[in-house]
């Protein structure tokens, strides 16, 4: 088992010493996600990079964790791979944005102490997909017309008559 992520840190302390911090937490303390999931059974992983990145303080991060979600074909509950990456520069105020290059998106500091928390949490809901469905027919209705629809190809084949031809006779 990974070792428990901190709730909160001080990131500009994090910048300084150049620290990684990756561990995870448990789906259940999400609980802005959770309301998006059928289950908020197991966790999340995340890794975080604090450093420099283009002479600006930032902090890169990858987090990523196997979701329940509802298929919206079906309503029943379907388990997704979720994951998310983010470069942020840290700044202090909304005057340092236009300093910033493309490759890194602005993170207000605010405070001694940031939510690494919340901030996984953002990254999760913003990897989310739009809709989430199983990748193979999963209703009734579904499976019909999935098998209506093979039927007419294999009926428009040009050879599909020689076919039923040869079976008849074989018969």
């Amino acid at each position: 088992m990974q070792t428990q992520l901190p709730e909160t840190v001080n990131f500009e302390l994090q910048v300084e010493r150049n620290r990684t911090i990756e561990g995870e937490y448990l789906l259940s303390k999400l609980t802005r996600l959770s309301e998006a999931l059928t289950s908020n059974e197991g966790s999340i992983t995340a890794k975080l990079v604090f450093g420099h990145s283009v002479g600006f303080a930032s902090l890169k991060g990858t987090v990523s964790a196997k979701l329940k979600v509802e298929c919206q074909r079906c309503l029943q509950p379907l388990e997704t791979e979720v994951s998310g990456s983010f470069k942020f520069a840290l700044v202090h105020s909304e005057e340092d944005f236009e300093l910033l290059p493309e490759e890194l998106e602005p993170y207000i500091i605010e405070g001694e102490e940031q939510s690494v928390l919340e901030l996984i949490e953002d990254e999760l809901l913003l990897s989310l997909p739009m809709v989430t469905v199983h990748t193979n027919a999963c209703s009734a209705v579904l499976t019909k017309q999935e098998q209506e629809r093979k039927a007419e190809k294999e009926a428009a084949h040009p050879f599909a008559a020689l076919s039923a031809l040869k079976n008849d006779l074989s018969n």
